[in-house]
């Protein structure tokens, strides 16, 4: 294994509160990819339903801080874009689909999160193919 780059990012979760006040709409439609956005919309209405606030916030801050990351792995060589990444869940852990990660020269990719009270945590590891 290879090793291409490595990145991290940390997040304090109030602040992803704040920029979802005041730009809802804006700010998700531009973090966000299409499948990530249906996904926030269905757990946004959840949680209005169940009174949990708490859920979309978790949810962009996991995305923020793992795009966030992989900008940063591959930073200066290439400038992954908010829309070149997808975060997904396969068995609760966050894995990343790049689909044109060959054009950047990523191999397999490695992603874990941690929370911790506000505050939240993204590394991202990319092999070289």
């Amino acid at each position: 294994m290879t090793i291409l780059g490595i990145g991290i990012d940390i997040l304090h979760l109030p602040r992803m509160r704040q920029v979802l006040a005041r730009h809802p709409e804006r700010f998700v439609t531009r973090i966000l990819t299409k499948p990530e956005l249906q996904e926030f919309h269905a757990i946004r209405e959840k949680a209005g339903q169940t009174n949990d606030d708490d859920a979309p916030v978790r949810y962009l801050g996991v995305r923020w801080a793992l795009k966030e990351a992989s900008y940063k792995a591959m930073y200066p060589h290439h400038k992954l874009t908010w829309q070149d990444v997808t975060v997904v869940k396969q068995g609760g852990k966050p894995c990343l689909c790049i689909p044109e990660k060959e054009r950047f020269g990523i191999g397999n990719t490695h992603a874990s999160v941690s929370h911790d009270g506000e505050y939240l945590i993204g590394q991202v590891l990319f092999e070289s193919p």
